[in-house]
């Protein structure tokens, strides 16, 4: 019997131990009221040239009518700032759950890469996170967004734009990781959401375009949808044709308005000189939107006449995006990606970014329309 009782002890002794090696206490224990989660981060410059750091939580408590905190300070590292912050909110700032991190333009013009460098050293760092680039200041974006009355808590009023955006392919998709796969693969350049706010609300404008690290141009929401359909991507988005000769009607109606819907890309090098030619072939579908009646669509001879000016208006526009990236010297589209992979020889034997300004590009376009709406 006593035998038996200490046996007894002896295993539930061992249990106890078993129990405090692997078995978690609460010692690190994570009050939900008691936690601040940065939902937004914004970044810019102040007027002495300063980093300036800002962040929106969500206010949880019930007796307070906010719902929104917005908490700033200068520092000139991220994990200094966030620690600064620390001091002023009385809560543990946690930054798991960041949905955008937003540039100001001026920063994103000095160059991104050693900001975000700080994403790759600790895996709390939310690499989903959506890169955008405000024209403003983030900061004054958070503060004026307290006066939308009519919009939820501006992180998730900005990610819903964010996804209604891309769902139309009117701008880019590129969260933390994104940017820093391209930045540190040197073929691609990155992109990012471009962003604007005013008293009203806040818009997606397009995408902002960069060299490097450094941002250098930006397309609006159209020519962004052709930069998908150039870069072979899925796209989605309405087209606008006006005819330079046409006469708008008394109904103030003129043009035609396409949705681009699917698109098939063929990119060609021709190597035979010192610096290569591109053509690019696109093959899109379309479905008819709204028209005028100077375009009588039900006619085949007239439908195919339609295709072939919309698709010449689309190849004009394409060719104008690829002379405006080889001007700031940006390529989302990844030319060099395609040259270091298939033609990895040539690649080799040239500096691409200096000859990449004079590629001569050409664009063929065909266009069908494959439905004219519920009338077809």
């Amino acid at each position: 019997m006593w035998k038996m009782s200490r046996v007894r002890r002896i295993v539930l002794l061992i249990i106890s131990i078993f129990s405090t090696m692997f078995l978690s206490g609460c010692w690190d224990m994570k009050t939900f009221e008691d936690t601040g989660f940065i939902l937004q981060l914004g970044l810019e410059l102040d007027d002495n040239g300063d980093l300036l750091y800002s962040v929106t939580m969500p206010v949880v408590e019930e007796e307070i009518d906010e719902k929104v905190e917005i908490l700033y300070t200068t520092a000139d590292l991220l994990r200094e700032g966030r620690d600064k912050l620390r001091n002023t909110s009385g809560k543990r700032i946690e930054g798991g759950k960041t949905q955008q991190i937003h540039f100001s333009r001026e920063l994103a013009e000095k160059g991104l890469g050693e900001i975000l460098d700080v994403y790759m050293r600790s895996s709390e760092n939310p690499l989903l996170a959506n890169i955008t680039v405000v024209e403003g200041s983030p900061l004054e974006m958070y503060q004026i967004s307290l006066n939308y009355e009519d919009k939820t808590r501006v992180a998730f009023y900005v990610t819903n734009l964010i996804d209604d955006a891309r769902k139309r392919t009117s701008t880019s998709e590129t969260r933390v990781y994104d940017y820093m796969i391209m930045q540190k693969s040197k073929t691609i350049d990155p992109t990012a959401v471009h962003i604007r706010y005013d008293k009203e609300g806040i818009e997606i404008t397009g995408t902002a375009l960069f060299n490097g690290d450094k941002m250098v141009g930006s397309l609006d929401s159209v020519q962004s949808g052709l930069l998908h359909a150039l870069m072979g991507n899925r796209i989605n988005f309405s087209y606008f044709y006006r005819e330079t000769d046409q006469h708008t009607f008394q109904t103030g109606k003129s043009g035609i308005a396409l949705g681009l819907k699917n698109v098939k890309r063929k990119i060609k090098f021709d190597l035979s000189g010192d610096i290569p030619k591109i053509s690019i072939d696109l093959k899109i579908t379309s479905s008819l939107s709204e028209y005028d009646t100077m375009h009588q669509l039900d006619d085949p001879k007239s439908k195919k006449q339609i295709e072939e000016k919309v698709a010449e208006s689309i190849k004009k526009d394409c060719e104008e995006i690829l002379a405006y990236l080889q001007k700031i010297g940006s390529d989302p589209i990844g030319f060099a990606e395609i040259a270091r992979s298939k033609y990895n020889s040539f690649y080799k034997s040239v500096e691409w970014k200096k000859i990449y300004p004079d590629i001569e590009f050409s664009v063929d376009v065909k266009l069908s329309i494959v439905t004219q709406g519920a009338i077809n």
